[in-house]
């Protein structure tokens, strides 16, 4: 659900009024008039005083759940609306109203039920619809989801973000061309419809409709020009326009606008993987001369951070520290100190000496496709993208499992990594077709920490290789990636086959069918190019513990899961 849905639902929740019993109403009355002026707490002891008159009130709990939910007590919530719908059965708020909680507690499938009885109760309630609509969406029910959203449009066929979902649903089981009569149906309803605007411009991206999907990018960025979503997707677009360094400066203005500013650090704490990977960088950037004295200070303030946390012995990467001990980190912390995105290298970035027919060959024989490439790039290449991951201060992602990352929108776009990314997909037809680059990121490793859970990917086509110097791993048997024979089912949604959580069903899965592991060997300069559907995890690692001898992957992800992909019209 997108930070508008969740606006829409907060602003939905306590829509409409049920009355009880008279002598309740005084004080559900003087409850309200609290809850109105936001004094919560107060809100909250005059509908329980209800309740002591009236044991029996359904508004009384409907009112005691939302003043719960305001409260950041969503159990609590939850339990009152549930009281609420046992003593007012046939009121569909109450439905609606715990349909939403159930959804923000991520109890999608109770969701879909209540919101369902919700509009059984009423069955012109289009925000219940829609609401159902998205709960179906978000739990992989695409079908279902798309004919809750032309319910809700034969009740309201002017609401605009109704349209919008639709589109996304459609788009996502695999109806393009009516996804995109959605989106313009939604802008033409509002024509500062943002995020239509944006996926009117991927959709059009995907039926190879490329110069109208730069329009519609630009468009949403004419009226917010600060619109992050449109800049980087229109950043990907002038990549696959083949223009690199318009591509690259849209996307690091994403880049700097998420992370180069000073302001102080929100979150009160910190990953240990990172404060280690930010002091050996720094020092390293000091040495080099990459960076001047002014940011001596940050590099004293991470190691006293540093010393700080190897001194605690809480469990886990993430520790809790209070503002004040992260203030001197601040200034630098959420900045890109040093940023030099390396150009295109001349007479080409991938070996040219690779052997395209046999590679593809082995690609196809594996069934599904898997395979590798060493010497993947030449030596000019290897080496600026090895600097580049060395220098660059935009490992921004932290992970748990001690490795940090960058993104495209992080700062990790360069026109070298485009031109290397276009160079594979023309080297070797037969495994990308007209599959197009649509996500790439590097992954630093801490090698005392342990490395990239078990997931798939939600493309067509992953390439991982990796840059590292082959004296820097200890293990030279081990190191690199495992990848398992087996797709992930086609029903499973993102969230079941790429989430931390989702270890054991995916590991409960491969073993009930049987799946085969895969074992490729850690070597610089080596390419796995697998079909994106697979599952696979890091291997165990075993590398030097200092700066230059951490390991670093980088991932390529082209097309889309579960689609063949047209090429492109400019």
């Amino acid at each position: 659900m997108n930070r508008s849905e969740r606006r829409r639902q907060d602003a939905q929740l306590g829509k409409g009024r049920i009355t009880g019993p008279s002598g309740a109403e005084s004080w559900l009355h003087q409850g309200r008039a609290h809850q109105q002026a936001g004094r919560f707490v107060e809100a909250e002891q005059a509908y329980l005083q209800a309740l002591e008159l009236a044991p029996r009130h359904a508004e009384a709990f409907h009112l005691l759940g939302l003043i719960a939910y305001r409260l950041n007590r969503l159990d609590d919530a939850i339990s009152y609306l549930v009281r609420a719908i046992e003593y007012g059965p046939s009121a569909p708020v109450y439905r609606f109203n715990l349909g939403i909680l159930l959804q923000k507690a991520g109890r999608l499938e109770e969701a879909v039920t209540t919101y369902k009885k919700a509009v059984e109760l009423n069955g012109k309630y289009g925000d219940a619809y829609i609401n159902l609509g998205n709960a179906l969406r978000d739990s992989g029910q695409l079908q279902q989801a798309v004919r809750a959203y032309r319910q809700a449009l034969a009740i309201n066929p002017s609401h605009a973000d109704t349209h919008n979902n639709l589109g996304v649903a459609l788009k996502e089981s695999g109806d393009l061309e009516e996804a995109l009569t959605c989106y313009r149906r939604a802008i033409e309803l509002k024509p500062v419809h943002l995020e239509a605007m944006n996926n009117l411009g991927l959709a059009l991206m995907e039926t190879g409709t490329l110069r109208e999907a730069i329009a519609s990018f630009q468009q949403a960025l004419a009226i917010q020009p600060d619109y992050q979503k449109a800049l980087y997707n229109l950043g990907v677009a002038w990549s696959w326009a083949g223009d690199e360094n318009k591509a690259v400066n849209c996307l690091t203005r994403v880049a700097r606008s998420r992370h180069d500013h000073g302001k102080p650090m929100t979150d009160s704490s910190v990953f240990r993987s990172r404060i280690k990977h930010d002091r050996e960088q720094i020092d390293y950037l000091l040495h080099q001369h990459k960076l001047g004295d002014e940011q001596r200070p940050y590099l004293t303030a991470l190691a006293e951070c540093q010393r700080r946390l190897e001194q605690d012995s809480s469990p886990g990467n993430r520790v809790r520290m209070t503002a004040a001990d992260l203030s001197g980190l601040a200034p630098s912390f959420n900045r890109m100190l040093f940023h030099h995105p390396p150009d295109r290298v001349s007479h080409g970035a991938i070996n040219r000496t690779l052997d395209a027919h046999a590679v593809e060959e082995r690609y196809h024989q594996a069934h599904p496709g898997v395979t590798f490439i060493d010497d993947l790039l030449n030596a000019e290449a290897l080496e600026a993208l090895r600097r580049f991951c060395w220098e660059a201060t935009i490992w921004k992602k932290d992970y748990e499992n001690g490795y940090c990352g960058a993104f495209l929108g992080d700062g990790f776009a360069s026109p070298l990594l485009f031109q290397i990314a276009e160079e594979l997909r023309l080297k070797f037809p037969g495994i990308f077709g007209a599959h197009r680059l649509t996500q790439a990121w590097a992954f630093k490793q801490d090698s005392a920490r342990r490395g990239l859970n078990i997931h798939a990917d939600a493309a067509a086509v992953n390439v991982n290789f990796w840059i590292t110097p082959d004296e820097a791993n200890l293990n030279k048997e081990t190191g690199g990636l495992v990848v398992y024979d087996k797709e992930a089912p086609r029903e499973w949604n993102f969230k079941d086959y790429n989430s931390e959580q989702s270890k054991p069903k995916i590991m409960g899965w491969l073993n009930g069918v049987g799946a085969r592991a895969i074992r490729i060997p850690y070597r610089a300069n080596r390419a796995v190019v697998f079909n994106s559907d697979l599952f696979h995890e890091s291997d165990d690692i075993s590398f030097r513990d200092e700066y230059l001898s951490r390991r670093i992957n980088i991932t390529l992800l082209y097309g889309y899961r579960l689609r063949d992909q047209p090429l492109p019209r400019t």
